[in-house]
């Protein structure tokens, strides 16, 4: 009776070392039904969730020296109308135009070149991310 006993808060003790104190991957999700903890967020352009840094263009930070490097990412609309950058702060729609130097999107503070070589975004007017390949 004694190693039943025994056996029985062994098992208790250890299941509730096992219990998590926090909310499991996946378990969370905001009004569009995307899922933040699994990376997905609302994608106004594609309206619906998406993973962007699989499905985007990915644009990496310019050189800030002693500074955290994060990258954006681009999703475009099926028909190249509309872009959506997504970066560390969250994400915004741009409209598409066409200049000499070839299609921009621009929107609130943004403006996000497509060059024969490369993609580039300013912020406020200054280069902030780039990618060396038009893709």
């Amino acid at each position: 009776m004694n190693r039943k006993v025994l056996f029985t808060m062994i098992l208790a003790s250890s299941l509730g070392a096992c219990a998590s104190t926090g909310p499991l991957t996946g378990a969370d999700r905001d009004k569009h039904g995307c899922i933040p903890s699994a990376g997905t967020a609302w994608s106004n352009v594609k309206q619906a969730c998406v993973q962007p840094w699989k499905e985007g263009i990915r644009l990496t930070q310019t050189a800030q020296a002693g500074r955290a490097q994060f990258a954006a990412y681009v999703i475009l609309s099926a028909d190249g109308t509309r872009a959506e950058v997504f970066t560390k702060d969250g994400s915004q729609v741009l409209v598409r135009s066409f200049t000499e130097d070839g299609p921009q999107w621009s929107g609130k503070k943004v403006l996000l070149k497509r060059l024969p070589a490369a993609w580039e975004m300013y912020e406020n007017g200054v280069l902030s991310y780039r990618a060396e390949q038009a893709q």
